[in-house]
C-alpha cells in the first residue's frame, strides 16, 4: 500500500498547482482546494499511514492554530488565510517530519526569490511588498516528495 503515498502526493501537487494559479492571478486560494486535499488525505490515511494517526492530526491542527494566530496577530500581513489553510491541510496529510522539511524549504525558496527580485529590481521590493506564497508551498511540497520518497 506504499503506492498510496505517491497517490497522495500526486493529488496534493495537482491541488497546489491549481491554488498557485489562483494565487498568482487573483491573490486567492479557494476553500475547495483545501477541502479537496482534506478529502484526499482522509481517504489515503484511512487506508495507509506509515506513522501513528495522531502524528498527522497533531501536526495539522497545531500548524493551523499557530499560523492562524500569527495571521490574526499580524492582520494577515505575514501570512494569508489561504496559506494558513494550505499548510494545515499539508500538515495533516504528511505528518511532522515531512511537514517540517516542506515548511522550511517553502520559506527558504521564498526568501531566495525575494533576494533575487531585490537584486534584479532594487527599490521595487520593500518590507511591505506582498507576494503570493502558494508557488513556494508547491515547490516545497515537490521538494519534500522528491527528497522523502524518491531519493
Amino acid at each position: 500500500m506504499v503506492w498510496l503515498e505517491h497517490v497522495l502526493y500526486a493529488g496534493l501537487i495537482v491541488i497546489l498547482v491549481a491554488a498557485t494559479v489562483t494565487d498568482l492571478k487573483h491573490r486567492l486560494i479557494y476553500d475547495r482546494f483545501v477541502l479537496s486535499g482534506l478529502v484526499l488525505t482522509a481517504g489515503v490515511r484511512l487506508l495507509y499511514r506509515p506513522d501513528p494517526w495522531w502524528n498527522y492530526v497533531l501536526t495539522g491542527v497545531t500548524v493551523f492554530l499557530v499560523l492562524f494566530l500569527i495571521a490574526a496577530w499580524t492582520d494577515e500581513t505575514s501570512i494569508g488565510g489561504g496559506d494558513v489553510k494550505l499548510f494545515g491541510m499539508l500538515g495533516l496529510a504528511v505528518g511532522f517530519g515531512p511537514f517540517l522539511l516542506l515548511f522550511l524549504s517553502s520559506h527558504v525558496l521564498a526568501a531566495l526569490a525575494v533576494l533575487a527580485f531585490k537584486l534584479v529590481q532594487p527599490g521595487k521590493i520593500d518590507k511591505k511588498t506582498e507576494f503570493p506564497f502558494a508557488p513556494f508551498i508547491l515547490a516545497g511540497t515537490v521538494l519534500t516528495y522528491v527528497t522523502v520518497h524518491l531519493i
